[in-house]
Formats: C-alpha cells, structure tokens, sequence
C-alpha cells in the first residue's frame, strides 16, 4: 500500500509517518521498479503501536528501544508508570496548595508559611513542577526551530544568499552544509534540515531560517505539557514589551513619564520583534 492508505488506516499523517521512518521506528521496504516505498501490515501495526506508545507520552528513544526488543513491554510500562506517578505526585503537591489559596488575595498571603509548607510536602515524596526546566527546554526548542539574522548583504542573488548564510554559521560555529543553493535554500546544521527566505523592512532585509521537520521537536520537548508550551508562547510574545515598560518606570521614577517613555518606544519595540522573527 502507499502511504496515502497507510494514513488513512492509522490516523497518522503524512508527515508523521516519514518522522517516524527518519528515527528509524519504521522501515518500510521499496519496490524495486520504481524505488517507491511500499507498506504492509506490518508497517500498519507498528505505526498502531507507536500511536499508542505516544498517546501514552512515552519518548521515542523508549519506543525504539522496545520496537527492536531491546526493552520488553512489561519493563518499560513499569518505567512509565513510574515517571507518570511521579508526575500525578507534582499535581497533587500543586492542587492542595492552590485549594488553600483560591480565595486568598496575594497581599495577604503569608508566604513564608507556604514555602514551608511545600518543603514539607516534598520532603514527604510530594515535588512540585519546574516551571524553570520546562521554560528552559521550550525555549533551546524554539532557537532551534526558528532563528533569523540581518546579513552583511542583501543576499540577491543565490550565491549571496549562501555566503550570507555560511557568514552567519561562522560567527556562530555552527556546522552549515547547503544542499539546496537558491533563493529559497536548503540546508542543514548538525544534521538538522531547514529552509530559508529573506524578509526585506524599512532598514534593510532579514533572513529567516525554519526547521523543515518541526515535528522533530517533540523529542527535545519530551516532558513540557501542553499547558505550559501554550503560557510560554504567550510569555514570548508579550515577554519583551512588558520588560521595557518596567525599565522606563524604574529609571524615570515616576509611573506616568514611565508610561509616556513605552508608549513613544512601541514603534521601535514592534520593529525589533518583528526584524527578530522575520514577519
């Protein structure tokens, strides 16, 4: 079968499918007239399994090992089981401090006794999220998946636009080898694939570089909820703004100057983030 029918009878796409098969969870065999990949059965249940094995959020390097029969199935349950339990002890830590605290306004919350509290809870096997971690992990994710720079040139022609891009790689000591030389090139860094384009503004053009396989992330993004990946892209967004408008007020000691001080500066705050991302 294609992979067109092989996505329809596992609920996983196209793109997913061919992840798969680049962590090598999935071989499929080729057809030696035409060298396309042919699916079988078997490729159907693995993928069913592998669906199930993410479903359950166990890592890729665990499926692997347990699709190669490295790690039996009853082992890596009880492996899981036990990250999960550990998890289940982060939330209830949390829940039962935030139970305490719902009705409570801040400026009469005794901290103290709260942080005391909560060391107790560990101390008795309760933990409790490292939101520092996760953010830590989000954002090495992030520089990974998108980054952008200002060339030295205008990168017009296919040629300037891989000197440009082998200028950036040498400031940063980055391994950067071109496969595809172009106005939209392709290449990649520590065998990470990506594409770029130019983004002309009024000061000049930036080039912004994508991961072509963004999916790959998940694995680098093992153990960050859902949760928190969504209040980081919020903190992203907003994170700069924020920190400026504080600044103003701290140096100009006055709320309302401060206030007047980050209203005059959005312009450029807007130019900045946008020359950053590349929009």
């Amino acid at each position: 079968m294609n992979i067109q029918e092989l996505e329809k009878r596992t609920g996983i796409t196209k793109q997913n499918i061919r992840f798969y098969e680049r962590k090598e969870l999935l071989s499929p065999k080729r057809n030696a007239s035409n060298n396309y990949r042919e699916y079988t059965e078997e490729d159907v249940r693995t993928l069913k399994e592998i669906r199930m094995f993410r479903k359950l959020d166990v890592s890729i390097e665990d499926i692997r090992e347990t699709l190669e029969g490295r790690i039996p199935l009853d082992q890596l349950m009880q492996k899981h089981l036990e990250e999960l339990e550990n998890r289940q002890k982060e939330l209830k830590a949390g829940i039962s401090i935030c139970r305490k605290l719902v009705h409570t306004e801040l400026s009469r919350v005794d901290t103290e006794a709260v942080l005391q509290e909560m060391e107790k809870i560990e101390e008795k096997g309760g933990r409790f999220m490292n939101i520092i971690e996760d953010y830590k992990k989000y954002a090495k994710a992030e520089r990974k998946r998108t980054f952008s720079f200002t060339p030295d040139n205008m990168a017009l022609t296919p040629a300037e636009f891989s000197e440009a891009l082998f200028q950036y790689a040498d400031e940063n000591h980055l391994n950067l080898v071109i496969t595809k030389e172009s106005m939209y090139p392709v290449f990649e860094i520590d065998g990470v694939e990506y594409t770029a384009e130019r983004r002309f503004y009024r000061f000049g053009a930036s080039i912004r570089c994508r991961m072509t396989h963004p999916e790959e992330l998940e694995e680098d993004l093992q153990g960050v909820s859902r949760q928190h990946r969504r209040w980081f892209r919020i903190l992203g967004a907003g994170l700069l703004p924020a920190g400026l408008l504080v600044y103003f007020i701290a140096v100009s000691g006055d709320l309302f100057l401060g206030l007047i001080m980050g209203v005059c500066m959005i312009p450029i705050m807007v130019w900045m983030f946008q020359a950053y991302h590349g929009f």
